[in-house]
């Protein structure tokens, strides 16, 4: 049994050898849906739905920036979000996990909050928050909490939450409190997707912060070579290894490698064992997770060559 966990994120239903699971992006925030894989977790973007977006376009979330729209730079958003509080997508998105539960070994959620600060102020919205008595962050935290509460009941298999990697205003952002997720999630994962990690203090930085708040387990996902991607726009072997020991030492319990493909997998795992002066000097970083991870890549060998 491993102590630091390790699995594969990708967008194909294709698994890599060497990892104790694999997450399929079932539905990403294109909207896109593919067929869930039975010996695969699922991963869901929930309210990230260009699809649900491009046939309703008054679902779509709204803010005094404008709304929460590919192309409006006032957010970090690079896909259309839905309204949080939409109840024709909210249920069918519910019906939706319990299926895609059924057909796979669980669920994996992203984008299951408001899109981001100040949203949403769609007239739905206005009216729930006023009627609520509470304070907008408050409601905001009441409206995502309690859908959580829903996903759970209708999930039965494993369920695991994806956060943004901000660890101190994910509450006045997204409506996200780490307490009440974790009355509902089995383990969390914070997306710490880069097409570099050159600065990798930046990153065990943060990890800290999470080891400190969260109670339940948690991943980190990092990035390793998406859709359409040319060698030299993402993050090199010995980036993904050194912050990888960086964030194992913070204290996160395993990592997913975000691929399109197996294949892109396979690539990284054959370029990490050829590593040998870097994984030597990874080793002198200390503790007990950085010599398992480290085994673990080493361990690779026997799988890809």
């Amino acid at each position: 049994m491993h102590n630091v966990k390790l699995g594969t994120f990708t967008f194909q239903p294709q698994k890599a050898e060497g990892f104790d699971f694999h997450v399929l992006r079932v539905k990403p925030e294109t909207g896109l849906r593919l067929q869930p894989a039975k010996d695969m977790y699922s991963n869901i973007a929930v309210f990230a739905d260009n699809v649900a977006v491009r046939e309703h376009p008054d679902w779509i979330s709204q803010s005094p920036l404008g709304p929460a729209k590919m192309g409006n730079n006032n957010f970090n958003i690079y896909w259309n979000v839905v309204c949080a509080t939409q109840p024709e997508h909210r249920a069918e998105e519910l019906d939706y996990m319990a299926q895609v539960d059924w057909q796979s070994m669980g669920v994996w959620l992203n984008s299951q909050y408001f899109a981001d600060h100040d949203h949403c102020t769609c007239s739905r919205c206005n009216e729930l928050y006023k009627r609520s008595g509470l304070d907008w962050f408050a409601w905001r935290r009441k409206e995502v909490t309690g859908y959580m509460a829903q996903v759970r009941e209708r999930v039965k298999k494993q369920l695991v939450m994806s956060i943004q990697p901000d660890p101190v205003t994910s509450y006045e952002r997204y409506g996200v409190d780490f307490d009440d997720f974790a009355k509902f999630t089995d383990h969390f994962n914070v997306v710490m997707f880069s097409k570099n990690y050159a600065t990798p203090w930046y990153w065990e930085m943060i990890t800290r912060g999470f080891k400190k708040l969260l109670k339940k387990p948690f991943y980190i996902s990092l990035y390793v070579f998406g859709p359409g991607d040319n060698l030299v726009d993402v993050p090199t072997t010995q980036e993904l290894l050194t912050v990888s020991v960086r964030c194992a030492r913070a204290g996160a319990d395993g990592f997913l490698y975000l691929t399109d493909t197996a294949s892109q997998i396979t690539a990284f795992q054959k370029d990490a064992v050829k590593q040998v002066d870097l994984i030597k000097k990874l080793r002198t970083f200390g503790g007990q997770p950085v010599q398992e991870f480290l085994d673990r890549v080493e361990n690779w060998k026997k799988v890809v060559e």
